[in-house]
């Protein structure tokens, strides 16, 4: 469709010459308005909302210092003196908190985003009457709750004098409204030091401005500037950085197009319009950075903190302290606010711009997951290739990154995986650069198969590892990851690739080169070994474990379960099982040889007996004041108890039994047959 323009040219050139044109005329003109007219209307439905919250809590009564008047009054005027100079498609809302029962759940949306109506809005903010606790955090969610469904620019001001005390985290509530496309403008009164820090994170988090005012005239100041900013369309915002062309390979310089910092009109009230320059007479910075501000000698008291990359602050003549920061640049000005007009400064950063890019070396293509830190490269001298990097001060991951730099030598480092490549680079002030950083890497991508997979409890782990002769049996692990499907990032090499599942493993060893894609897929496949064991005579159940020690391997790998009846899922291969019957001798051996998908029975019988012993005084009472000691034939010690009548289960053998009381000693040898149940019955006479 042609333009509006183009469409009015053409009605000019076609002007009839008789009367008769002039209906042809009259329908033109009715279409151009109807267009106007729904131009305005789509303009009217992306107009600009804002809610303002005004803090109600009791503190609100307090004067600040030196001014006349309580601070909720103050408040009320500074909003109706900005709202008289707001855009009039504005949509403005209401809403306070602490104002009535004075709770920390006493939040009231007093006003919805509606057009101006300075009448109403006075009556509502003057019933606001300052008693209660500060639920700040849940103010600034409630008032954003409105303004979720509106097009256009959406804002919250707040007005306070102290952060939340309603053990709130407001930096996560900050977080939610950046998320929901709301920017949040904080105008503090004379907030202490430690509420400022606390309540940078909100502006600085949805791209709004803090300000700290300590008198009605910043206090006015900074609410007109805070409703302006909100007020205005988003085509209005600042612009972004311009976007850098496609770096060539190497270490470059890479000049873009000359920023221009906004120019302030010669009537803009007195303040200070700052902008940031990479180096004196350098590039203008387009991305935004921390500003702060504080009048000269009160660097306690801070009167804006804003993220933004240009700053415009209406203040007071006098001196002040401009601040800006990012990451590890700072740089700071002390400026000369006139009274009349604006103050413009140009900030030099004494930095540079570096963009950084990690590439695959052999394919040039991007590592998209790759980790890039820059350190400092240390004192003196010029960046060398070998030079090791210090303690980091940029750090991304991605393919392609860039960071604000101090002037100086830097190492980048990129890693992947177990790759990792360095470069030495020197960043002087003023300039952006590029340097693109080739990685030397393969990718080995790890998958397994087998029923055992879901039939087991385990998690399957992938382990990676190396030739190294100085590591115990020459191998060295040099990564290690869970799951059935997983990638290693690898320096081209020779590497042993062990799947485990429990003590299931299935085992391969490979070659990858640079820039390969090395796909594997390890079969995890085993048997099942079940164990129980057979029961002695009329015995009491007695503990049983069991020892399971592969023999076929070397070293032999075992594995114990004191489960009565184990079904084991183990690797196919020769097995030696042990098992042990109570907490005596009693011990068996067999071995077994599991088989892939098989099942294999084991029931263990115990060449073992049962053996019960008691001392009979004469006349036939048992004693009980006496310990008992059991040894085999060797004369080894197999069971003490001082128990007046024990019972335990033993190899079966010949052993002496000997009982001890305070005046003697009774001892007797006995033979125990697998299988029985024998009552020994030993008398004192």
């Amino acid at each position: 469709m042609a333009s509006l323009g183009d469409g009015t040219r053409r009605v000019r050139d076609m002007a009839p010459t008789r009367a008769g044109g002039r209906g042809m005329l009259g329908a033109l003109a009715l279409l151009a308005g109807a267009l106007c007219a729904a131009a305005a209307g789509a303009r009217a439905e992306e107009a600009p909302a804002v809610t303002v919250i005004i803090d109600g809590s009791g503190s609100m009564w307090g004067n600040l210092e030196g001014q006349r008047g309580s601070k909720i009054g103050l408040a009320r005027e500074a909003v109706l003196r900005g709202l008289g100079r707001i855009a009039p498609q504005t949509r403005v809302g209401l809403a306070s908190f602490g104002h009535r029962r004075g709770d920390c759940v006493d939040v009231e949306l007093l006003r919805a985003p509606e057009p101006v109506d300075l009448p109403r809005v006075q009556e509502l903010m003057e019933r606001l009457n300052p008693r209660g606790r500060g639920p700040l955090t849940l103010a600034l969610r409630e008032a954003a709750k409105p303004l979720a469904a509106l097009p256009g620019r959406r804002s919250v001001i707040l007005i306070h004098d102290e952060a939340d005390n309603c053990q709130q985290n407001v930096c996560a509530a900050a977080d939610e409204l950046r998320r929901a496309s709301v920017t949040v403008h904080v105008v503090g009164l004379a907030l202490r030091p430690d509420d400022a820090t606390r309540m940078a994170c909100v502006p600085q988090a949805t791209g709004g401005r803090l300000y700290n005012v300590h008198n009605a005239e910043q206090l006015g100041a900074a609410v007109e500037e805070a409703l302006r900013l909100a007020g205005a369309p988003a085509a209005a915002q600042a612009p972004a950085a311009a976007a850098p062309r496609p770096p060539r390979s190497g270490v470059d310089a890479a000049p873009a197009r000359k920023a221009a910092a906004p120019v302030p009109p010669a009537d803009a009230p007195p303040g200070i319009y700052a902008h940031a320059v990479l180096a004196a007479k350098g590039d203008v910075l387009e991305a935004p950075i921390s500003w702060t501000v504080h009048a000269e000698g009160s660097s306690d008291a801070a009167l804006a903190i804003v993220r933004a990359p240009f700053l415009e602050l209406p203040l007071a003549p006098g001196r002040y302290v401009v601040e800006a920061r990012e990451g590890p640049v700072r740089a700071s000005q002390t400026v000369e606010v006139a009274a009349k007009g604006p103050t413009v400064v140009a900030l030099a950063l004494e930095a540079g711009m570096l963009r950084v890019r990690a590439l695959n070396q052999k394919t040039g293509a991007p590592f998209g997951d790759a980790v890039v830190t820059i350190g400092t490269a240390g004192q003196g001298g010029e960046a060398r290739k070998d030079a090791p990097p210090g303690p980091p001060v940029a750090a991304f991951k991605g393919s392609e990154g860039e960071a604000l730099l101090p002037a100086g030598q830097y190492v980048v480092r990129v890693e992947q995986g177990l790759a990792r490549t360095e470069r030495a680079v020197v960043v002087p002030a003023g300039s952006r650069g590029r340097i693109d950083v080739p990685l030397n890497a393969a990718r080995l991508q790890l998958s397994a198969v087998g029923r055992e997979l879901v039939e087991s409890g385990e998690v399957l782990t992938f382990s990676i590892a190396e030739d190294d002769p100085d590591a115990p049996r020459g191998r060295r692990e040099v990564a290690r990851a869970a799951g059935r499907q997983t990638e290693f990032v690898l320096p081209p090499g020779t590497y042993y690739v062990i799947a485990r599942l429990g003590i299931i493993e299935a085992r391969d060893s490979l070659a990858v080169g640079a820039g390969d894609v090395v796909r594997r897929t390890l079969s995890v496949a085993a048997g099942h070994l079940a164990l129980s064991t057979r029961p002695i005579g009329q015995a009491p159940a007695e503990p049983v474990s069991y020892r399971i020690e592969r023999i076929d391997v070397s070293p032999p790998e075992a594995i114990a379960t004191s489960r009565p009846a184990p079904v084991l899922l183990l690797p196919a291969g020769r097995y030696r099982v042990e098992g042990r019957l109570g907490a005596m001798n009693a011990r068996t051996l067999r071995e077994v040889e599991v088989k892939v998908g098989q099942t294999q029975q084991v029931a263990l019988e115990h060449q073992a007996a049962v053996l019960r012993l008691r001392l009979v005084g004469a006349g036939g009472p048992v004693l009980s004041d006496l310990a008992w000691e059991i040894r085999d034939e060797a004369g080894a010690t197999v069971w003490t108890t001082g128990s007046p009548e024990p019972s335990a289960i033993l190899q079966a053998g010949r052993y002496q039994v000997r009982a001890d009381t305070r005046d003697k000693r009774y001892a007797r040898d006995i033979d125990l047959r697998a299988g029985e149940t024998r009552q020994l019955e030993l008398t004192t006479d």
